[in-house]
């Protein structure tokens, strides 16, 4: 049940809201909560409700014991439950996601033949699992005590608007919301606006482009010119990140609606001045879990190793981050890709960019990003270099695969919204009129009304697309 999707905004959405609201009771709001996502996940995935419920029961009781070991326990033992407890989420994801990328690497370097079908990916799986471990490990460095209350902690896991495509979400950053739901009308409004906001960049945007990307990229790369490659690459660029941070925006804003602050997942980042800027403002949430749990740990773990210690340590944390994207060698080298350049920045080039002109950093960043989601959109490796040839003209500039024979002239107006929704200007200008307040707010409401009454014109004559972050 997407939350583009009809189902959700008049149905699902308000049933829950008045639900919630209605009862005046925290515990019982949380049982509301739990039963919502509950019957949210069965919607979409009802084969794998057991995983959900296996990952529910794995990381409660892991954190119960974690918890009363260190009240009269041993260290090797606390030790013991914290790495069971990571191991066994790690299996979980490995595998439903792992298994059969692994095996047919031995296939591969292995005289054998290994006969294997791919099972389905269990909805938001690379999402709950992370946040399992983030609470368990939080447990044992004292962040926290464990959550005694099974259906707290399982709103905490399984909540519905970040169930999917998170922002993954930390258990400290909640806790306060699950003891005490607030209703704050202002805050209610504030969320709407923000769903709205998120659903139009989705709708309108981000499938729109999509749809002109899909024909890009399933073109033949060898009869494309510079012109429309370069094209299909700027309307992929943007489409990911409207389709991922128009998803966030949604479920920030249901967070919002329900009383809970979720935390953001994206700041502007085509606007970087380097690399390492663009992966603090990218997938906000996913960067700080690898850094709290793999990176520091590392870097504490071979604070001896005096020769490229953080290089090696980034080159292990983009791999795994790669591999987290998906199992496919193509998202394995375009996180090889980040850990390389993040590796040559820490190694000095980055305090050389920043003495060079702000245009240069912003180019510099543009480019690299753009090259990288090419390694990310393609999965045959072998088509890489006709797109890279595509794109360098060595096709010329236009040739027989064409926007008008892909009928894709319609889309190219639409890079002009995608882009300025990319940078800050628009949410800069809505931040300065609410905090004017008064007739302004009235007019900006009146745009967010109108702005609804669009895109749903959009989703029910054009229909609605799964987010892209769905499937990793």
């Amino acid at each position: 049940m997407p939350f583009s999707s009809v189902t959700f905004i008049f149905l699902f959405l308000p049933i829950i809201l008045i639900a919630f609201y209605i009862i005046p009771r925290n515990g019982w709001r949380n049982l509301v909560l739990v039963g919502a996502s509950l019957v949210f996940f069965i919607w979409s995935d009802p084969t794998h409700i057991h995983v959900l419920l296996i990952s529910i029961l794995v990381n409660y009781l892991i954190g119960i014991y974690i918890g009363k070991t260190k009240d009269n326990g041993s260290e090797n033992v606390l030790k013991n439950f914290l790495w069971i407890g990571i191991i066994l989420n790690l299996l979980l994801l490995g595998f439903y996601k792992y298994t059969g990328f692994f095996l047919d690497f031995i296939d591969a370097i292995l005289p054998i033949t290994i006969n294997y079908t791919d099972r389905a990916l269990p909805l938001g799986i690379s999402f709950f699992t992370f946040s399992g471990i983030a609470y368990i490990v939080d447990i044992h460095n004292d962040i926290h005590p464990p959550e005694k209350n099974l259906i707290r902690f399982t709103a905490y896991l399984i909540m519905f608007p970040k169930l999917v495509q998170g922002p993954i979400t930390r258990f400290i950053e909640v806790k306060d919301n699950l003891l005490n739901h607030s209703f704050i009308p202002l805050k209610v409004m504030e969320g709407v606006r923000r769903f709205i906001g998120g659903l139009a960049k989705k709708v309108i945007l981000a499938d729109s482009l999509g749809i002109a990307t899909n024909k890009v990229f399933s073109a033949d790369f060898s009869e494309m010119g510079a012109g429309l490659a370069w094209f299909g690459l700027l309307a992929y660029t943007l489409q990911i990140y409207l389709d991922f941070s128009g998803y966030t925006d949604m479920a920030i804003g249901i967070g919002q609606m329900l009383g809970f602050k979720l935390p953001e997942n994206f700041n502007f980042p085509y606007i970087s001045k380097s690399i390492s800027d663009f992966w603090r403002r990218w997938h906000i949430t996913l960067g700080a879990w690898f850094r709290t749990y793999l990176f520091i740990p590392l870097e504490f773990s071979r604070k001896k190793a005096r020769i490229l210690r953080q290089q090696t340590n980034l080159l292990i944390v983009f791999f795994l981050t790669g591999l987290w994207h998906g199992a496919d060698w193509n998202f394995v080298i375009w996180g090889a890709y980040y850990g390389l350049i993040l590796a040559i920045e820490a190694s000095g080039f980055g305090k050389k960019l920043k003495k060079t002109a702000p245009i240069f950093q912003h180019l510099y960043s543009v480019i690299l990003i753009m090259m990288g989601w090419i390694f990310f959109r393609i999965t045959a490796i072998e088509e890489w270099g006709s797109f890279f040839g595509a794109l360098l003209g060595v096709n010329g500039w236009r040739n027989l695969v064409t926007f008008r024979s892909l009928n894709i002239l319609f889309y190219i107006p639409f890079l002009i919204p995608a882009i300025l929704f990319s940078l800050p200007f628009m949410h800069q200008l809505a931040k300065k009129i609410k905090e004017k307040k008064g007739t302004a707010l009235i007019a900006l409401d009146f745009t967010y009304i109108v702005l609804f009454l669009f895109t749903i014109t959009f989703i029910l004559s054009k229909g609605f697309t799964a987010f892209m972050y769905v499937e990793f």
